[in-house]
């Protein structure tokens, strides 16, 4: 055998040893792979793992599965319908545009109009991709070359127009030479709409701002590629319609200044909050309104309104040494802002008195603003006798033909203390309602003294008179309202912050609100007209006003010439119904050039037609985001000389630590700015905050009547 194996020396014997050699490896190596193989003992993962652990994992997966098919109907709807020129994405129809044609030299911000518009739902994506500059150079040189070729060989008027087509080709040549980027720039704009007739209308709306000017595009509609278009508009992705431009770097520069535009910024105003689509700050002053500074604000209970409310009063404060805060509700909402600004704290429910017929010199930079027919005296006779019509009516007392007599003892109450029509008798002391009870009194003994025409007159004299002193004896020393007989007892014209606190004994509210709110709107009305600085006056709970119709009549009238006082009067409320129940109240809310709505779940149709909402701006309020710490934001839409926005409320972590303070569960060194060691110090004025007592009765006769704050 050995004798007839081939000679190793051969190439037919290496080969066969070699592969014999080979063979043998193979199968000893098999074979120990086998015999290790056996002495292994195989093992399931699971059991090596404690069991809860194993539980913890299949929940955590089927956590991922859960989010995974989530995520598939958040990026995608379950099914889609194809049309020629629309798709039914989802529950909405949707229609999408491309940009045909561009201009040549587009203007900084030129869809400005676009984003501001907020009664149309859409979606807009630009796809820009940067270019080879020489490959940008070679073609831009070819178009020049052919351009001017074709405008030499040209000799009708169309050369003329060749010419200057070449001239622009050759400019836009240049500017690449000089460094200028080039970029390829597609532009898709998805419309959407719960209906087809909705859609049509909000395709017309848009085609119309997109071919007028400053943007002077041209859109069409992708027809029969709906899909590739709306594919072209997805957030992320490429684009695959196709249909895109040379833009220098300017164009997208001029295209990126847009969604930056869609806001207000106004010289001297406080941030509102950001814009709810591009996140750039709302800046308004509501004393650059031509119209006046007032405002309102509107939204459920818990929905940001207090919240919002107090963040703007403190940026207004802060922003001006020359502006007064004055602040005035009735649910002891406002504590810790007050506090905080280092204001001085009035509480009604003290000693303190106040002058329903106090009235104040006008200044002469307003009586120069007022009109001819303008008189402050006969404005104070309506606001006295607003406020007596208030008083009789909540003691279910009705005035009737008496009011002359009333009216008569007031005037001549003024007129004995030399205060008359004349604006330079105003420095005069003013009369009060003790002085109105003795000229009345005067009527009952001498009634022949007031009479006008004839004797008869002097018997329905003296019965009114005995009759209005027995009313009104509540007015009188020990009398229920005995600190409303009196000259006022405080003065807000030295302070920076004032807090006329309306909170009564455990938070209960007496039907002798309204009155009391009316009047000290009343006392800062006088006020306001003395001093030369802008005047913010808060007051929230503005339902209890509003629903009085005594009480509106002189409010109307102090919201028709607050302007003139430099007074931004901000009315805070939970419904809108109490607009429309006078129509004092409906010119109150034509005087507020800024009003400002946060979710509210009563806007319906027929208030958004009364406030001049359109469909969508409706919807914003209905579905705005409440105020909350998951969040860390509230919505609201804002309206500023009839335009609307859209806004985020955020407020930064010290005005949230002021906003939420609660004197009666804090101290003040945990303010912003203030430590045990200095406790007396306001964290955002120099003036330390005090506290005075004004006393009412802690219930009247209308009752009491509770409310929960909606502190967010």
């Amino acid at each position: 055998m050995i004798e007839a194996l081939p000679d190793p020396g051969t190439q037919a014997g290496l080969s066969l040893y070699i592969g014999a050699t080979a063979l043998l490896t193979l199968l000893a190596k098999v074979g120990w792979d086998r015999w290790r193989a056996e002495d292994v003992e195989e093992v399931e993962l699971a059991d090596l793992l404690e069991e809860t652990t194993v539980e913890d994992g299949l929940e955590e997966g089927q956590i991922l599965d859960d989010i995974a098919e989530h995520h598939q109907h958040v990026v995608a709807p379950a099914a889609i319908e194809w049309d020629t020129r629309t798709a039914r994405v989802g529950d909405q129809w949707t229609s999408t545009l491309y940009i045909a044609d561009y201009p040549d030299y587009p203007k900084d911000g030129y869809l400005t109009e676009l984003f501001e518009l907020t009664d149309v739902e859409f979606d807009l994506t630009v796809h820009i991709t940067p270019k080879s500059q020489q490959q940008a150079r070679d073609e831009l040189q070819r178009v020049a070359d052919d351009l001017q070729a074709d405008a030499d060989l040209e000799s009708t008027v169309r050369g003329s127009y060749l010419q200057e087509r070449a001239n622009e080709a050759l400019s836009t040549y240049k500017s690449v030479e000089n460094g200028s980027r080039v970029f390829k720039q597609g532009m898709f704009i998805t419309v959407r709409a719960e209906s087809r007739d909705e859609l049509r209308d909000a395709v017309r709306t848009v085609r119309s701002r997109l071919r007028e000017q400053p943007a002077g595009l041209s859109p069409k509609t992708a027809i029969c590629k709906q899909d590739l278009a709306i594919q072209a508009a997805a957030p992320i992705g490429p684009n695959p319609f196709g249909r895109e431009a040379t833009a220098l770097g300017g164009a997208v520069g001029a295209l990126l200044a847009s969604p930056h535009n869609a806001t207000i910024l106004e010289d001297g105003g406080v941030e509102f909050g950001v814009h709810w689509k591009n996140q750039s700050p709302v800046v308004i002053d509501p004393f650059a309104r031509e119209n006046g500074y007032a405002m309102f604000t509107i939204g459920d209970p818990g929905s940001g309104k207090s919240f919002g409310s107090k963040q703007n009063f403190i940026r207004s404060i802060e922003q001006s040494e020359d502006r007064i805060g004055i602040i005035l509700e009735p649910l002891n909402n406002w504590a810790g802002v007050a506090e905080a600004l280092g204001g001085e704290r009035i509480t009604i429910g003290g000693d303190m008195g106040l002058n329903p017929l106090e009235i104040k010199p006008t200044p002469e930079r307003v009586q120069r603003a007022m009109g001819k027919d303008a008189s402050p005296y006969r404005e104070k006779l309506d606001s006295v006798m607003s406020f007596l019509s208030n008083y009789f009516a909540l003691r279910g007392i009705t005035l009737g033909d008496r009011r002359t007599t009333l009216e008569t003892a007031i005037e001549r109450a003024y007129s004995r203390n030399g205060i008359t029509d004349d604006i330079a008798t105003h420095h005069n002391e003013s009369p009060t309602m003790r002085d109105v009870l003795d000229i009345l009194e005067e009527m009952v003994e001498t009634p022949t003294e007031y009479v006008v025409r004839t004797d008869e007159e002097a018997t329905k004299i003296e019965e009114d008179a005995t009759w209005l002193i027995d009313q009104l004896r509540p007015f009188a020393e020990d009398g229920r309202y005995e600190n409303l007989g009196r000259e006022t007892e405080f003065d807000i014209r030295d302070e920076k912050v004032i807090y006329l606190d309306l909170a009564q004994q455990e938070g209960s509210l007496g039907g002798s609100t309204s009155l009391i709110m009316q009047l000290l709107i009343s006392l800062v009305y006088e006020r306001a007209k003395e001093t030369d600085k802008e005047v913010v006056f808060v007051i929230d709970e503005a339902r209890y006003i509003m629903q009085d119709a005594a009480s509106l009549e002189y409010l109307e009238i102090v919201f028709r010439h607050h302007r003139h006082h430099n007074l931004s009067i901000r009315l805070v409320t939970q419904t809108v119904d109490e607009f429309f129940q006078h129509p004092e109240s409906e010119a109150i809310i034509d005087q507020c050039a800024i009003k400002q709505f946060h979710h509210l779940d009563g806007m319906d149709r027929e208030w958004a037609n009364e406030f001049g909402l359109n469909s969508a701006q409706m919807r914003f309020v209905q579905e705005a985001v409440p105020g909350n710490d998951r969040t860390g934001y509230s919505e609201a839409l804002v309206g500023v000389d009839g335009e609307w926005r859209g806004i985020e409320v955020r407020a930064m972590e010290d005005e949230t630590a002021v906003i939420d303070f609660d004197p009666k569960a804090q101290s003040q060194a945990e303010l912003p700015g203030r430590s045990a060691d200095t406790p007396t110090e306001p964290s955002m004025n120099t003036d330390s905050a005090t506290s005075r007592q004004v006393s009412t009765p802690p219930q009247t006769d209308g009752g009491q009547h509770g409310g929960e704050s909606d502190h967010e």
